[in-house]
């Protein structure tokens, strides 16, 4: 399971590379590892984990204004 870590008003932390490279998003390798993240960092009441389904994933490319496929994942380092 990966997990991704979204603002509560529903938009996804992303960053661009820019140069029109696709956005990429957050990844834990488990969700208690995100979860234990923001605890940590004192934000869990405003940001959220959310399992990377493709339901998840459209609902994220949709508040990013492009397609699922411009979606770039990257691990975030443990």
């Amino acid at each position: 399971m990966f997990a991704i870590v979204a603002k509560a008003d529903g938009f996804p932390i992303s960053r661009s590379p820019g140069a029109g490279q696709p956005d990429l998003v957050v990844t834990w390798t488990a969700g208690d590892k995100a979860k234990a993240f923001l605890s940590a960092k004192g934000i869990d009441a405003d940001y959220e984990v959310v399992p990377l389904t493709e339901a998840a994933l459209t609902r994220m490319a949709a508040a990013l204004g492009c397609t699922a496929d411009d979606i770039g994942f990257d691990s975030y380092p443990e």
